[in-house]
């Protein structure tokens, strides 16, 4: 049976367990995808961070005595340490879409200093708008629910104010680092080899006949290849992306 505790020691103690699972939370939630936007304003985030920590709170273990000045300090930098690798391995794997559209773009010929884009990264024009669809997706299929869930689980592998492991942590961001380069690579493929095919096809003509602007002519019809091509690979991209997404927080570690 729990021992009561008198008012005086339990308040403390909850309130020092509700500040540090926010300090995980918080840190999550400026890196998860959505909430991390810059659309989203700072005021959101920490109300959005507040009520998930009421929440999550309960599940991260037992209240602690209130300790000195400097564990206090010690033990939330080790919980931003925490949120921090929870939201930058959704970060990275959703970058892998934004490197597959700068790629895509270089190869059609939207990736210039007059294309701009619809996020903070205007030369990523592709990226930026395969980013907001991915992120619709995301969100309208519940998918943000594996991020808050990882936060709930984590306590279970990283007690209340403790260190991650550094070796498994290292692992998992090395790992998570090279699928989002081998998927933007995989998504950017048929472009890539519809850029070399055209670029062949382009020098063959201009060896053929050196007067007529080849360039002029090729890079339209290179545009309107590129776009049509995305517009039959997006769904699938996506479709990746969200498989991959779902598989974020459930990696062997």
């Amino acid at each position: 049976m729990e021992t009561a505790l008198p008012l005086a020691t339990w308040l403390p103690a909850e309130i020092y367990r509700l500040a540090l699972v926010f300090c995980r939370v918080s840190a999550a939630f400026m890196l998860l995808p959505g909430l991390s936007e810059h659309a989203v304003p700072v005021r959101v985030r920490l109300l959005a961070g507040l009520a998930a920590a009421l929440c999550i709170a309960p599940l991260a273990g037992p209240a602690v005595p209130v300790p000195g000045v400097w564990s206090i300090l010690a033990a939330m930098a080790l919980e931003v340490t925490t949120g921090t690798l929870l939201g930058t391995l959704a970060r990275l794997l959703l970058s892998a879409v934004q490197t597959a559209g700068q790629i895509i773009g270089q190869n059609i010929g939207l990736s210039n200093a007059f294309v701009f884009g619809v996020g903070s990264d205007n030369a990523a024009v592709v990226g930026a708008a395969l980013y907001v669809g991915g992120l619709a997706a995301l969100f309208t299929l519940e998918g943000h629910h594996s991020g808050l869930r990882a936060l709930a689980d984590s306590y279970a592998m990283v007690p209340l104010g403790a260190a991650p492991p550094l070796a498994a942590s290292a692992e998992v961001v090395t790992e998570m680092a090279a699928r989002a380069f081998r998927l933007a690579m995989q998504f950017a493929m048929p472009f890539l080899a519809l850029a070399m095919l055209f670029n062949l096809a382009m020098a063959g003509i201009n060896r053929a006949m050196p007067a007529m602007p080849v360039f002029m002519i090729g890079a339209p019809a290179l545009l309107m290849a590129g776009l049509q091509l995305l517009a039959l690979v997006s769904p699938g991209i996506l479709h990746e992306l969200l498989g991959a997404y779902a598989e974020v927080f459930v990696l062997p570690r």
